[in-house]
């Protein structure tokens, strides 16, 4: 399952506060990030989501859980797309917003190193 840790990142309010929705295009790619929808708690969020890729859609969640001082940015289980590049790529967009959110943040466990890189050099 993709996902990523944001390490000494604060809570999910200010990211909730700080969203606004995230439209990027390139060649036959569409990622839209739509929605933040935030739990009562304040511990876990789901960003809805578009996947677009050579006129294929996918519509999930991307789902954000608090631990202690770290984010978990991973797929929502019960949404399950196929886990195409788009697909990835939309996580890392997550990931990044939430850095500029925390920049003294940094990325700790994860498998989407290669589109965390593609998508910060952007």
């Amino acid at each position: 399952m993709p996902h990523v840790v944001i390490e000494a990142a604060g809570d999910l309010q200010a990211l909730y506060q700080n969203f606004t929705p995230i439209l990027q295009r390139t060649g036959g790619e569409i990622l839209k990030i739509q929605e933040f929808y935030l739990s009562r708690s304040g511990k876990e969020a789901l960003l809805e989501a578009v996947a677009i890729d050579q006129g294929t859609a996918s519509n999930f969640f991307v789902q954000l859980k608090l631990h202690e001082n770290a984010i978990t940015v991973r797929l929502l289980p019960a949404t399950d797309p196929e886990k195409t590049p788009a697909v990835k790529k939309v996580m890392a967009l997550v990931a990044r917003f939430i850095r500029t959110v925390y920049p003294e943040s940094r990325y700790g466990k994860t498998n989407l190193q290669e589109y965390l890189a593609s998508i910060d050099s952007v």
